[in-house]
């Protein structure tokens, strides 16, 4: 999938107002190298660099050894070079950033997501260089402000935590920076198994102190008998027992035990049942045409591979087998049509569908997905686009990735922890509204916190939706009297399970839209559904834990993606 909403991490700068929000709106502010895979950013202010060093004593108390409290040796900083950020994403969004984003310049962009907070750390004795999330006022620093929390009265449970003191424990084992709140620290220190006490900085404008999340390990026998120091401007706590289970990112994610073909039922293009045999050469071709699949109420529908995954990158691979099943490889896209041919690309050739007052029904399997992958199913209005795009093939959204905007209907974009379904209207005045509404679980800054259902109900071993085994969706787009879009209903449901989860969006209001107005009308004109999987190191907006510590994932870990997901 690719790039949509100006979107931020766990502990990041809160976004612009909508009338100028754009892709890359304040992307840089509070990004840094850190360790675990995260981009590479070479970062500076025109000349003013970073300089952090150790000019404090390391504390020892009561025999502790240095390191396990605050004022560790691990503060130290190198200087960082001048010169503009450097990005090592495969984004397009062109930006002149100081120390944290005085000045952007917005361009068409991949759909990643800027993730500061939980992603931001290193594995203690690395030198990468670190950034902290320093925004230029005039010619002063400041922090940024953290929106609170979407429920302020729903936080995730922590254990015992006090004001002023900062534990000494035996080592720290892992330091967060950007943290915006103490519940999100002390939700990071439930999620690591060797995690027995945490100190988050509260006060503001002291550099590696402010908003940054200490996690340490407590010694063999040590319980919760730590050495405590006081410190004014500092929380510590200890976690509260059983939260890690709800935690991810830190341990690896349970593997897919899905065999290819496991529930599939083989169809003919009329969809009457077909013996094995009868298509088993289908999915041997991974070009433009994979082949076809059937969709009951509907009918035969021919999958057109995209032509590139982004400007410049080819797409993966994405397999049509036995007439019922779709199988995207990492960074695979394609699009249901009318019929495919090899060759240029052509809008007639996608599918139109109206399911204004109708559902739309499917089987998604996402087990063995980590932190960081995301499988999606949307709708966007390719027949109607006459412009080519820089991906060759026609292809619009709602973040304009391929250059051009449109409506776009996020169905469905989820991993084994998190799950999202999201309206983006449009119109040629005011553009595409990137952010949208939408409901699901997981959100993180820049994306609204999604807490219509919790890891409890969704998620390995869940008690409603287990994803580590395939489960059914269906969406529905319920109209009133005169034919006008009220909403968007989604139930999430497994075959064995006595509940499911999912919700409605029913209220959508942005500036410079009649956004149901709008999606009415593209949803009339006929939209086509598209079908991509895609990973990233910032998938937190979708799957971050939030200000409130409630969401799934910690951190992002994309080299933990399975090479495909199945439809």
């Amino acid at each position: 999938k690719l790039e949509r909403r100006a979107s931020f991490g766990v502990g990041s700068p809160p976004p612009r107002p909508a009338a100028s929000r754009c892709p890359a709106l304040a992307r840089g502010e509070g990004m840094a190298p850190a360790a675990h895979g995260l981009r590479d950013l070479a970062m500076a202010s025109a000349g003013q660099h970073f300089v952090i060093d150790d000019a404090e004593t390391p504390l020892v108390e009561d025999g502790l050894p240095a390191g396990s409290g605050i004022d560790s040796p691990h503060r130290q900083q190198r200087p960082l070079a001048a010169g503009r950020w450097r990005r090592a994403t495969l984004r397009a969004c062109a930006s002149l950033a100081f120390v944290g984003g005085v000045a952007l310049l917005c361009a068409a962009s991949h759909r990643s997501r800027a993730a500061p907070g939980m992603m931001q750390s290193r594995l203690e004795g690395h030198q990468e260089e670190k950034v902290m999330g320093w925004h230029m006022m005039g010619d002063n620093f400041g922090w940024s402000d953290f929106a609170p929390a979407a429920d302020p009265s729903k936080l995730e449970e922590c254990g015992q935590w006090e004001e002023g003191y900062d534990y000494n424990a035996s080592r720290v084992i892992q330091t967060l920076v950007d943290v915006g709140t103490a519940t999100m620290c002390c939700s990071a220190c439930a999620a690591y198994p060797e995690c027995g006490t945490w100190t988050w900085g509260a006060v503001d404008d002291a550099q590696w102190v402010t908003h940054v999340c200490w996690l340490k390990a407590l010694a063999p026998g040590q319980l919760r008998a730590v050495a405590k120091v006081a410190k004014p401007g500092v929380y510590s706590g200890y976690p509260a027992p059983g939260v890690g289970a709800r935690k991810a990112g830190v341990v690896a994610p349970p593997p897919s035990q899905s065999l290819l073909l496991d529930g599939v039922h083989p169809k003919n293009s009329d969809g009457s049942r077909a013996a094995p045999a009868e298509v088993a050469s289908q999915g041997t071709t991974f070009g433009k045409c994979p082949g076809n699949v059937f969709v009951k109420g509907h009918g035969s529908v021919s999958l057109i591979n995209a032509g590139a995954n982004v400007p410049g990158q080819p797409s993966g691979k994405v397999q049509a087998l036995e007439g019922d099943l779709i199988v995207p490889f990492m960074d695979g896209r394609t699009y249901f049509g009318n019929s495919c041919q090899e060759g240029d690309y052509s809008p007639e050739s996608y599918q139109a569908m109206n399911l204004l007052g109708k559902k739309l029904s499917w089987t998604t399997d996402v087990s063995g997905t980590a932190c960081g992958c995301n499988a999606a199913l949307y709708l966007v209005n390719m027949p109607q686009n006459n412009v080519v795009g820089t991906c060759h093939d026609y292809y619009c959204d709602a973040m304009s990735v391929c250059g051009v905007p449109c409506a776009e209907i996020d169905l469905q974009e989820a991993n084994q922890y998190s799950w999202m379904s999201t309206l983006h209207a449009y119109n040629p005045d005011a553009g595409a509204d990137g952010l949208g509404v939408g409901i699901g679980y997981g959100g993180s800054r820049g994306e609204p916190e999604r807490r219509d259902w919790t890891a409890l109900e969704y998620g390995p071993g869940a008690g409603c939706i287990d994803t580590t085994r395939p489960f059914q969706v269906s969406v529905s787009f319920p109209t009133d009297m005169q034919g006008t879009l009220t909403g968007m209903q989604v139930e999430l449901s497994q075959e064995g399970s006595s509940c499911g989860v999912g919700g409605t969006v029913s209220e959508y209001s942005v500036q410079g839209h009649e956004a149901l107005k709008e999606l009415t009308q593209s949803l009339q004109a006929g939209m086509t559904p598209v079908i991509s999987y895609w990973k990233s190191t910032d998938m937190l907006w979708m799957d971050g834990i939030g200000a409130d510590g409630r969401g799934p994932c910690v951190q992002d870990t994309p080299d933990q993606c399975p090479e495909h997901v199945r439809f």
